[in-house]
């Protein structure tokens, strides 16, 4: 490709109402400056320099964007541009035209006077380029200062920058940085991580990064986002990390999702704000998940948020980021900008800054672009050795002949390899074990060489610019305190590989054993970092103790996904280790906690179900375990919402077993709420009252609070479930007294999922009491709490209760509508606990809606399901709801049967409040006998607590009206 060596002199025209000056890079209309970007701004100088004559597409490509790499699109992108900014109709072109499949042609009438200067000069050696030098990529840089304005104004931009290795990511990134002056500007980087990365890396280096340089932000955190300043914890106290964490027991990972929305939007309130996030190809999903939040989220934020990775990468590996982008890009809520290789042109304009005349002798471009395929990284690395040789006898050109230089990229940089000195090699060679960032201390101790020689090397190593450099400061960091970094990715990846197998495996041996000496010292090391060095040491059995203890801190952390994904490589890691006790202990932990973080992740499906009955076989061989707890109450908490009552009440007696054995008061405690809760949902008043009253017997002196064994405090959820059996029994008194201590105490706790769980329960009461509106208000506060902490628990549950609400409030379709929606959610999760009763709620708003039919479909499919289960706690009001039916439909025979099996099994559960519901029911609408007035009389007087409620109101209505009679 024929070169120009001359650039014209620029352009200075005047046409119609606009002035056109190349010099000055403006193009004016009236006086007053036109907004255009660099690359139609280029275009049109090209086109107004040659008035009236026909340039061809691809003398334009050329021209403009060096011609390759590119295609026809970029050009009509930026002619469509130009005719915004002119006001150019394309149909009747005043200034641009188009010739079909031709190319374009400038027709603007030249104002009298105007002026084209056609002399030429050499071309500028760019000595005014600052270093490292940057070259080209001027529409890619006018496309991220457009989003940067858009974001300036209040208009949310997220920006991918996307890209090979070597092609210049970084390099714009600081170029564009640079640009913006003193601006908020927050960067973090994900690296290369085995199996499930730590979650939200990089937005977590970003913000520590932000909360070095703005001394407000910690306090913001505290308000705003308590779950991401846990994940921060230099800037809490442990007292306070406890409380937070106490505070936010069951949290899902949504609530970090909405927590950094507010943060946002509440910090760009003050100032814009830059978040840049390098090589996401490496990202774990959370981060993934977190863009995709951020950029569908609505309302005014001044942020731009430019994230770059590897295409290649991403697509090969089918990671989640290759979906969201066609996604965001589809619904336009993201940009992309994608860098090629330098063209011909360009790769002269770099050589440039080293040579004006090598940058005119085009067989020298030529041939320097062909082997390294226009990569920038690639460009700079040759021309840096060609251009550096001592040998004065050797042209230039001679020396790029005589460098072997292959076509393959990775090649390059083992041509850099092979000139290391062993010592250099040996000490990048356990850098690259290290990852893309180490500790020259780690590097020291892995190695056991000298500290200071190591620090001296790698000094060396940074002032050579190939392999190292140091690592971005924070505030207060001096220089010697960072770690180094490789200065390319694709450098360390490359030495990697190119490390013989046996040497890996001894170096990830020796760096984790250093990593764990640090980390005795106080030094932070993740312990997912240890478990991929030991993993890739073929030491399973280490590597399998730090897979738990990072499972276990990712939950923590609010990241049940990242959980799954590290058990799940643990899990597969275990088939290596030998059998023995260990193994097992390594298991039942490892299952444990996949079946807690598939539990919130998939519900309580088989994932999640089958982890489970995996530790719960094992706990035979170890039953001592020091997670016994969690999984004894977690598993029995499983089985109970699956509806397997049965398997439930089996797990409990092993907990109690063991408990006896141990003497372990909180395993006794999980035993207890596990057989009261299966005993309640089977409608055994009293047997559950006597377990109930057992464990808070035990959990008041303990007072344990939510930890890892109870999502919920054990004081409020037994005072809740007591005040239910209360209730049931009659003791309206005694049992509302139960739910203010457990309203009050969770109040004062302050944990959403013991918040949900009062609610919960006092829901049940006041659906048993008939008042719905304060299931209403109830159901209001629920849904506040759902979406206010992403709370699993309850998502379904406060649909169902206003739907029931409604439906007694005059609006039984709608009502009806709500509960089956919720109910169908809920059970395609797996979850049938209480559905027999949910039914029953659906099967009272369609008879409010006088749709018989379709209330008896219900009934029968409720009726079944409790059968099916063996619940039992709400059919009294199931064959209260028959007989009204019946009743409704002409039946009165039918009707009296069926209230009258409600009465004897309201009896049977022990339930006094239930029957006399039925004996009211018995005495209004059917004929009932002397003798059955006369257990109501009976009854009533037995319950003094009734008295007050709207039910024994009615009671005595019937009584006195009796007597009269």
């Amino acid at each position: 490709m024929a070169r120009p060596q001359l650039q014209p002199s620029p352009v200075q025209i005047r046409f119609v109402d606009f002035e056109l000056d190349e010099a000055n890079a403006c193009l004016l209309r009236h006086g007053k400056a036109v907004a255009l970007a660099p690359t139609p701004f280029m275009l049109l100088c090209v086109l107004a320099r040659q008035p009236g004559s026909l340039l061809s597409k691809d003398a334009l490509l050329d021209a403009v964007w060096g011609h390759r790499h590119v295609s026809d699109s970029v050009l009509k992108t930026a002619i469509s541009e130009l005719r915004t900014a002119l006001g150019d109709d394309p149909r009747q072109p005043r200034f641009i035209e188009t010739v079909s499949r031709r190319g374009y042609r400038f027709i603007a009438a030249l104002s009298p006077g105007a002026t084209s200067l056609p002399e030429a000069t050499v071309a500028p050696a760019g000595g005014g380029q600052p270093s490292p030098p940057f070259v080209g990529r001027a529409d890619a840089v006018a496309r991220l200062h457009r989003e940067w304005e858009r974001a300036y104004g209040g208009q949310r931009a997220v920006v991918w920058l996307a890209g090979e290795p070597g092609i210049g990511k970084t390099t714009l990134i600081e170029h564009f940085v640079s640009g913006l002056g003193s601006v908020a500007c927050a960067r973090g980087h994900c690296v290369e991580h085995y199996g499930a990365g730590e979650p939200y890396l990089p937005v977590l280096e970003a913000l520590a990064d932000l909360c070095r340089s703005d001394p407000a932000l910690p306090a913001l955190l505290r308000t705003i986002a308590p779950t991401w300043l846990l994940q921060l914890p230099w800037l809490s106290t442990a007292e306070e990390r406890d409380g937070l964490r106490r505070e936010l027991a069951g949290v899902g990972p949504e609530r970090m999702l909405r927590e950094m929305g507010e943060l946002l939007d509440r910090f760009t309130e003050q100032r814009p704000l830059l978040l840049v996030t390098e090589d996401l190809h490496w990202s774990d999903r959370a981060t993934v998940q977190l863009i995709d939040y951020i950029a569908r989220r609505r309302g005014r934020a001044r942020l731009m948020w430019l994230a770059s990775f590897r295409v290649a990468e991403v697509v090969a590996l089918d990671h989640p980021l290759n979906s969201l982008r066609h996604e965001l890009r589809l619904q336009r809520l993201c940009e992309e900008v994608v860098l090629d290789p330098f063209s011909e042109i360009e790769v002269a304009d770099y050589v440039a800054q080293r040579s004006a005349s090598l940058a005119r002798d085009e067989a020298f471009v030529r041939a320097l672009h062909e082997r390294t395929d226009g990569v920038p990284l690639f460009v700079s690395s040759v021309i840096s050795e060609v251009m550096d040789q001592a040998d004065d006898d050797v042209t230039i050109e001679a020396r790029l002949a005589n460098l072997a230089v292959p076509e393959n990229l990775a090649a390059i940089i083992d041509h850099y390899i092979a000139k290391l000195g062993q010592e250099q090699r040996a000490l990048l060679s356990a850098a690259a074990v290290c990852g893309a960032e180490f500790r020259v201390e780690t590097v020291s101790l892995a190695l056991e060489r000298d500290l200071a020689s190591l620090a001296l090397a790698c000094e060396e190593l940074v002032h050579e610019q190939v392999w190292l450099m140091r690592s971005r400061a924070g505030e207060g960091e001096e220089a010697e305190e960072r770690p180094y970094s490789f200065r390319h990715a694709l450098f360390r990846q490359v030495l990697y590989d190119r490390t013989p197998r046996a040497l890996r495996i001894h170096l990830h041996r020796q760096v984790g054993a250093a990593l764990e000496h640090e980390r005795t010292a106080g030094v932070p090391v993740a312990a997912s970092e240890l478990a991929m060095h030991f993993d890739r040491a073929r030491q399973p059995m280490i590597a399998l103790r730090y897979y738990a203890e990072a499972a276990e801190t990712a939950l923590l952390h609010f990241s049940p996904a990242s959980c799954v994904g590290l058990t799940e490589r643990a899990l597969v890691l275990l088939q290596q280790a030998p059998e023995g006790p260990e193994r097992d202990a390594l298991e039942i932990t490892l299952a444990t906690l996949q079946g807690v973080s598939a539990f919130h992740t998939l519900g309580v499906g088989s994932e999640a179900r089958n982890a489970f009955e995996r530790a719960y076989t094992l706990l035979a061989n170890a039953p001592e375990h020091p997670m016994r707890g969690r999984l004894l109450h977690g598993f029995g908490y499983l089985l109970g919402l699956r509806g397997d009552y049965a398997l439930a009440l089996v797990v409990a007696e092993r907990a109690e077993a063991l408990s006896s054995e141990a003497n372990d008061p909180a395993l006794s405690l999980v035993a207890c709420i596990v057989q009261g809760e299966v005993h309640h949902l089977q409608g055994r008043t009293q047997t559950t009252r006597s377990w109930l009253e057992r464990a808070l017997a035990l959990a008041e002196p303990l007072d344990i609070g939510a930890n890892e064994i109870f999502a919920t405090d054990p004081q409020v959820m037994l005072h809740g479930m007591l005040a239910i059996e209360l209730v049931r029994s009659g003791l309206i008194e005694q049992g509302r007294a139960h739910m203010q201590r457990a309203r009050t105490r969770a109040q004062a706790l302050r944990q959403p999922m013991t918040r949900m769980v009062a609610a919960w329960q006092e829901v049940l009461i006041e659906v048993r009491m008939g008042n719905h509106a304060r299931v209403a208000e109830l159901a209001d506060e629920m849904q506040v709490l759902v979406d206010e902490y992403s709370l699993a628990l309850g998502r379904t549950a406060c649909r169902w209760w206003r739907g029931w609400a409604d439906a007694r409030n005059g609006a039984p379709r709608d009502g009806y509508r709500c509960i089956r929606e919720a109910y169908e959610e809920h059970t395609g999760l797996g979850m049938r606990s209480g559905a027999s009763e949910v039914l029953g709620y659906a099967t009272e708003a369609l008879l409010l809606a006088g749709d018989y039919d379709g209330a008896m479909a219900e009934l029968q499919e409720a009726l079944r399901v409790g059968e099916e289960l063996g619940e039992r706690v709400y059919l009294p009001q199931l064959l209260l709801l028959e007989a009204a039916i019946a009743r409704e439909q002409g039946r009165p025979d039918a009707g009296a049967n069926a209230v009258r099996r409600a009465v004897e099994e309201a009896r049977a559960q022990e339930a006094p409040w239930l029957e006399l519901r039925a004996l009211v029911e018995l005495c209004e609408h059917h004929d009932a006998v002397p003798a059955e007035r006369q257990v109501l009389a009976a009854l009533l007087g037995q319950l003094p607590e009734t008295q007050g409620t709207e039910l024994a109101q009615r009671a005595c209505t019937l009584l006195r009206a009796e007597r009269s009679d």
